[in-house]
């Protein structure tokens, strides 16, 4: 129980925050790594398939040359592996490219990614070092992979053995891809409500030089309007068209909010740095490696009970990677190296410290057959440590593969399987197949049927099987399965997308109140609901974009999770250089942390102005969050963000 007490002061439990096993049912409007011969066996195979595949091998020819991505306007990689136009894909997926990420610069990447139908944030509207729980469709942190640059990023000795968002400045992010919905067959264990791929800056041939300043505010309804947000960052890269390096440097200080409803403000300040290599031979084979440090020190409360208290977290964490690619006529073989250390101190009433490891090894090869048929072979062996009981381990080694096929001109079927052998459970297979129908297609207008069913494996975390107090080593793995369906509607300058989702869990990880410790839930829980997006231009300069999520549960777990919220952007471009964006953000009721109390539904206002200057390497912007100082409650008992304002310049030579 002491051990429970201590991390939930520190912020740092799971959504499933204390909660009484599922069973209260209610309805709403909408119905050690594997033996060594087992994994050789493997890379053996994988190998076979690329030297096989490469009978006719031609340095001029390579992937790229099959799929021409300059000739596609919008393209997806995620769903597949494959750049696909947005409109082959067969998945709903979400493509944020570098212009919207302009827009947010100032503000975050929590508050981006809420933007989108399906997605919430909690801790978005907290404090700054509130840990955020990302959830998709329903899903919790441990149902939700998060990539940077391909390759998974995990702290194995959090309670979901997820990312902390807070690590990450939208600075050093150049395009984000999310694919929504079960994709554990491509990815393995945590895809199985939605991947999220954060790709980083690009190193542009030549000198260049980025800088970006922002100051604000960061406070509650009640506090008095200060200054007390800082953000810098800067970056300097440059090289020939063979090799090229990148340095930055990002920092984030915040001291305006108290975590907990209180008066004593709880400061956060994140210093992150790092530097990338890039090495391309100018016809088959490329290397990226890159090495980044992040250092988090922030204040926080007493959650039991909930109370000011004069608390301290440190965090750092290094990642080191290596992404060497190599391409041959008709497919290409690619790696992803990785190892990542976190290390966390609790200062509190009891302190306490824990350190992990995340390691991994990814190979796979993609090739294409008779122009039509894309396929993907690979392998992932992963192995996760974490100090618990003197430390303890946790290995995974998984076999892939994915075919994408044009059956005909119209309809495309993308399917796969991967056999994930982990060293406590052993064996699980898991498959997606998702067929797509083009129903209509003409030079502007468009409909597209898609549709899904896909199978997920998540293991129990370290924490979740070791932690002394609450650890459970008897522990089931969670297993899903998801349903899904929509259509894709072009018509003119308009987008029309809607998808039905359904997900059964059994069984759930819970944390269980009578016992004190993490269980398997006794009854399936089931997550169901619908998502729509509109998008489209009103008229030249004024363009809408309005995104809806319905989302219920059956004796699942949807605290403080809303049954229905919808974004909507106004962007209004009054000429070459100035734009105006109105944002209203719509959250719908929920549970609170009781399971019974019911939570007020709340609307925030945003507004945000940027102006580029005619040399188009100076921006000026401006955000003004909660225009009308919404009083609302995000997370029971915590602050959240009144009015505020935050300002600022980028500079790019």
């Amino acid at each position: 129980m002491g051990r429970l007490i201590k991390d939930a002061k520190s912020g740092d439990l799971p959504s499933s925050l204390i909660v009484f096993k599922f069973g209260n049912k209610f309805e709403n409007i909408f119905k050690n790594l594997m033996k060594s011969h087992n994994v050789l066996a493997w890379l053996l195979f994988i190998a076979g398939n690329c030297l096989f595949s490469q009978k006719n091998n031609s340095n001029k020819d390579s992937i790229q040359g099959i799929i021409d991505i300059k000739k596609l306007d919008e393209v997806v990689v995620i769903d597949s592996r494959f750049p696909f136009k947005r409109s082959q894909s067969g998945k709903p997926v979400i493509n944020i490219d570098s212009k919207t990420l302009e827009k947010f610069q100032g503000l975050g990447l929590s508050s981006l990614l809420k933007q989108f139908s399906g997605i919430e944030i909690l801790g978005s509207q907290t404090y700054a070092g509130q840990n955020k729980t990302v959830s998709i469709r329903g899903g919790r942190n441990r149902q939700v992979l998060i990539l940077i640059d391909g390759i998974r990023v995990s702290d194995p000795s959090r309670i979901d053995n997820d990312f902390n968002l807070n690590f990450l400045d939208l600075s050093q992010i150049e395009s984000i891809e999310i694919l929504k919905g079960a994709a554990s067959s491509l990815y393995g264990s945590s895809a199985a409500t939605g991947v999220i791929n954060i790709k980083t800056k690009k190193i542009e041939q030549g000198f260049n030089f980025s800088l970006q300043s922002s100051l604000g505010s960061q406070n509650s309804q009640e506090t008095k309007r200060d200054i007390n947000l800082f953000k810098n960052n800067f970056s300097l890269s440059g090289g020939s068209d063979r090799i090229r390096t990148r340095a930055y440097f990002a920092h984030h200080n915040a001291t305006g909010m108290s975590a907990v409803l209180g008066e004593e403000k709880d400061p956060f300040n994140n210093l992150n740095y790092g530097l990338s290599f890039d090495y391309n031979s100018q016809s088959n084979f490329e290397l990226k490696f890159g090495f980044d440090h992040y250092d988090i020190q922030s204040d926080y409360d007493n959650s039991f009970p909930l109370e000011d208290a004069d608390f301290n977290l440190s965090t750092q964490m290094n990642r080191i990677y290596l992404n060497p690619n190599y391409d041959y006529k008709d497919g290409g073989i690619s790696s992803r190296l990785s190892y990542q250390k976190t290390d966390r101190d609790f200062q509190s009433t009891f302190p306490f410290q824990t350190s992990s490891e995340n390691t991994q090894v990814e190979l796979y090869n993609k090739y294409i057959l008779k122009k039509n048929i894309y396929t993907v072979v690979g392998a992932l062996i992963q192995n996760n440590y974490a100090d618990y009981e003197g430390g303890q381990r946790i290995n995974q080694s998984d076999l892939f593969g994915n075919v994408v096929t044009n059956i005909t001109s119209n309809f495309r079927f993308n399917f796969g399987g991967r056999l994930n052998n982990h060293s406590s459970y052993g064996s699980h297979f898991t498959y997606s197949l998702n067929p797509s129908l083009q129903l209509i297609e003409k030079d502007r207008n468009s409909l597209k049927f898609i549709s899904s069913y896909s199978t997920a494996f998540i293991s129990p975390s370290l924490f979740q099987l070791f932690d002394p107090y609450s650890g459970n080593p008897g522990l089931e793995p969670e297993e899903n399965n998801t349903f899904e369906t929509g259509f894709i509607f072009k018509f003119y300058d308009w987008n029309i997308n809607t998808t039905y989702f359904n997900r059964l869990e059994s069984p759930s990880l819970i944390y269980d109140l009578t016992s004190y410790r993490y269980e398997n839930s006794v009854s399936d829980a089931r997550y169901y609901g619908a998502e729509f997006d509109l998008k489209g231009y009103i008229s030249k300069k004024l363009n809408l974009d309005h995104q809806m999520t319905f989302t219920y549960t059956k004796d699942g777990d949807l605290r403080n999770l809303p049954n229905f919220s919808s974004v909507t952007r106004l962007n209004f471009k009054f000429s070459e250089n100035f734009n105006f964006d109105l944002n209203t953000q719509i959250v719908g009721k929920r549970l609170g942390l009781d399971n019974k109390t019911i939570l007020d539904n709340y609307q925030l206002i945003n507004l945000s102005f940027s102006y580029i200057f005619k040399n188009k390497s100076t921006r000026l912007f401006l955000h003004v969050t909660n225009l009308f100082n919404e009083n609302y409650i995000e997370i029971e008992g915590y602050a959240t963000r009144g009015r505020n304002m935050i300002g600022g310049l980028s500079y790019r030579l």
